[in-house]
């Protein structure tokens, strides 16, 4: 199952986000308890990509707004 994780730094901002991105964050937190890795990937809403020109081929972006996006990577665990 993919997880999702924040740096609690991020949390320490958070409020002082916009409405719209705050409700991004939280549907892809969603997305990411809900769905394979697979599902992430045909999720239209979420559109995980390869993140271009990335050091690791394995660093992904979500679509937090039309204008906000989130990089992601693996955990230790994974891959």
């Amino acid at each position: 199952m993919p997880q999702l994780a924040f740096a609690n730094s991020s949390w320490e901002s958070f409020d002082a986000l916009e409405k719209p991105v705050k409700a991004g964050v939280r549907k892809a937190m969603k997305r990411f308890q809900q769905l394979s890795i697979a599902g992430l990937y045909a999720d239209k809403g979420l559109h995980l990509e390869s993140a271009v020109n990335a050091r690791d081929p394995r660093m992904r972006t979500i679509r937090v707004t039309d204008v906000w996006h989130r990089t992601t990577g693996p955990t230790r665990s994974c891959c």
